[in-house]
């Protein structure tokens, strides 16, 4: 049986896109014959706060639904540039030191970036096991920071290109999330093969079936067509334009907006709906990721947003909207816009349109036959292009080219003491 080890900052109990997407990869890994070991950080995201329940001194080891986790402690921080570059290095630093004695020697090892730095500790555990590496890209780092004004120094920037690029050229295979993100992989790094392998969504745990009385009930009045955000409130997503738009449509007593979800710019969103008096905007804590689904299907809109046209950037949570039959109203650009509309599944307005986007809302608040032509017209692309079980599929037929060009070594067994007990 094949041995993968997937390297990540990023993990459940933690909420977010990255963390959904290679938990339920790794829980389809497991069904097609891999044994699936996760590296990743104790949880801190976003909190900037190790979770109640951890040490956040000590490893542990746990096992979630059919996968081992082993999570290390690392420096955590919410925001701030520098705090999150320390953030990033303390995770590299504790990969590094407990990675070897603390895992089981993989096959392949599967590392997910952002952050960009955890290359250094993919090439650091793969050369010292001597199997090959997969770098998947989720987000173009440092180009996404050069759009979205985080980081312009053009010598940091250079030099964080020159670390991108490196890491690509020692990677076995590198594999991309979006199409923007392999073709640009391709066009400057052409040594190394690029495939995508886009996120997605486990279709059968979305849809309409899903609603029950709690969702309706924290979504208070179920006579309402609310539109719904649920997700990270941070920089990027740029979450003032639902308010915004919010304002435009006050005469429209019937709809309502509801953000859920915990972020850097959270305090913020609710300081302007207070100041704003903004009766038809809700904002919610975070909820557990089972609860996802019911929240969706008693919603009538999900509303996406996203500031920046970072290329290569796809909101994850368009998939989970498609398998819910929810239409979409997208606020941006760029290769989220386009699979939306590619899949008849919403409205698409430029993220700085508000006016725009206050006329979308009141179409697809006065139309239910267009939202329920765009909800069928998703849940068929989340069906057939989306399907968490196909790219599973496609990745292991990957994974196995990898290991089948790789030069086979002995698998050495390595010692797990000084870990406290195995959680269940």
């Amino acid at each position: 049986m094949p041995r993968i080890l997937l390297l990540t900052q990023y993990f459940p109990p933690e909420i977010g896109a990255a963390q959904t997407r290679l938990f339920e990869l790794g829980q389809e890994l497991s069904g097609l014959g891999w044994e699936v070991e996760v590296l990743t950080a104790l949880p801190n995201y976003p909190t900037g706060r190790i979770f109640e329940g951890y040490d956040a001194r000590n490893p542990v080891k746990e096992v979630m639904g059919q996968l081992s986790v082993v999570r290390v402690p690392l420096r955590p921080a919410q925001s701030g540039f520098v705090n999150r570059l320390m953030c990033y290095f303390s995770f590299v630093r504790s990969v590094v030191h407990w990675g070897p004695p603390l895992c089981a020697k993989p096959d392949v090892l599967f590392v997910e970036s952002p952050p960009l730095f955890l290359g250094h500790a993919g090439i650091r555990l793969a050369r010292q096991w001597a199997v090959p590496m997969v770098f998947n890209v989720s987000d173009l780092w440092p180009e996404s920071a050069k759009y979205m004004g985080v980081v312009n120094n053009r010598l940091i920037l250079a030099g964080a290109e020159a670390l991108e690029l490196s890491y690509y050229r020692r990677a076995a295979l590198v594999t991309g999330t979006s199409n923007e993100i392999v073709e640009s992989v391709r066009r400057r790094c052409s040594s190394t093969d690029a495939e995508v392998i886009t996120n997605g969504v486990d279709v059968d745990r979305f849809g309409p079936q899903f609603a029950d009385d709690e969702a309706r009930s924290l979504l208070g009045a179920t006579d309402h067509v609310t539109f719904t955000y649920a997700g990270v409130m941070g920089m990027a997503q740029g979450l003032d334009v639902v308010l915004e738009v919010a304002a435009a449509v006050r005469d429209l007593e019937h709809v309502q907006f509801v953000l859920v979800g915990e972020g850097a710019e959270r305090e913020s969103l609710q300081r302007r709906i207070e100041v704003g008096n903004l009766l038809n905007v809700r904002l919610l804590r975070a909820l557990p990721k089972e609860r996802i689904p019911a929240l969706l299907a008693v919603s009538q809109v999900g509303f996406h947003v996203l500031k920046f046209s970072i290329p290569g950037s796809v909101p994850s949570k368009i998939y989970e909207a498609m398998a819910s039959r929810l239409p979409i109203l997208f606020a941006g650009g760029g290769e989220g816009a386009r699979r939306v509309l590619d899949a008849r599944a919403g409205l698409a307005v430029p993220y700085e349109d508000v006016r725009g986007l206050e006329q979308a809302v009141r179409k697809l608040a006065s139309t239910p036959e267009l939202r329920h032509e765009l909800g069928r017209a998703g849940r068929c692309a989340a069906e057939r292009l989306y399907n968490r079980k196909e790219i599973a599929r496609r990745l292991h037929q990957l994974l196995v080219g990898v290991m089948s060009r790789a030069p086979r070594t002995r698998r050495l067994d390595t010692s797990t003491s000084g870990v406290q007990a195995d959680r269940s």
